[in-house]
């Protein structure tokens, strides 16, 4: 995968996180609102994709002192 695949899937992600879509009816899950809930879910998912794209295709140099 090259870098720039690599970005878009990155800010496509990232674009996903937001709630964009609630609307001012609240549901309450876990004592949250529905839409601060699927925030925080959305970004442990987000970060799990970072960590697995930064472990997969991060180059790291041999020479490392």
């Amino acid at each position: 995968m090259n870098s720039i695949k690599i970005l878009i899937v990155s800010w496509v992600a990232l674009f996903l996180t937001v709630p964009w879509w609630f609307n001012n009816i609240s549901n309450k899950w876990l004592n949250l609102p529905d839409w601060g809930l699927y925030a925080m879910v959305a970004a442990i998912i987000y970060s799990l994709l970072l960590a697995i794209i930064i472990q997969k295709f991060w180059k790291i140099s041999d020479n490392e002192e």
